[in-house]
């Protein structure tokens, strides 16, 4: 298939995230979808993922609604469709069989979010807030500790690989 196929999957996935987010005018999802298929440059979908969590911020879901889980899933699919994008040539093509590892680590790395934010939201979904006063701040720290060290773990092979 064309390298555009998955361009243009990547502005109709940005434009969705956005509609999700909050009600916008049609034109503004059709711009978010033409910029990010057009250049899917890193900075414009940082952006975009910061616009869309500001927006889920404004908006409060109740932490358990699907919607919630259907966002970090879409945003970090965003972010694996952009990156395939912008390391493939422009107007090549792409084997279908060549995106099973790609997207084999976003279902495994998917998993564990989806999980891990159930873990956190379950606790504090209850009347009061049930135990989120405990959890949350609980959870921030301990998943800062965890990003950290995934940093880490993925920076070290490439500081010994030579640079080509």
């Amino acid at each position: 298939m064309p390298v555009a196929v998955l361009a243009a999957a990547a502005g109709l996935l940005a434009a969705g995230l956005v509609a999700a987010s909050l009600p916008v005018p049609w034109l503004l999802a059709a711009l978010v979808a033409v910029l990010v298929a057009l250049r899917p440059a890193p900075a414009l979908v940082v952006g975009l993922v910061l616009v869309v969590a500001a927006l889920q911020a404004l908006q409060p879901l109740a932490p358990l609604h699907p919607r919630s889980f259907a966002l970090l899933a879409g945003v970090h699919l965003l972010v694996v469709l952009t990156a395939l994008v912008r390391a493939l040539p422009r107007r090549g093509w792409v084997q279908l069989t060549a995106l099973g590892r790609p997207l084999g680590r976003y279902a495994l790395v998917q998993a564990g979010a989806q999980l891990l934010a159930v873990v956190v939201l379950v606790p504090s979904s209850g009347p009061g807030g049930g135990l989120g006063g405990l959890v949350v701040p609980g959870a921030g720290v301990a998943g800062a500790v965890v990003l950290l060290v995934t940093a880490l773990a993925l920076l070290r092979p490439l500081l010994r690989r030579p640079p080509r």
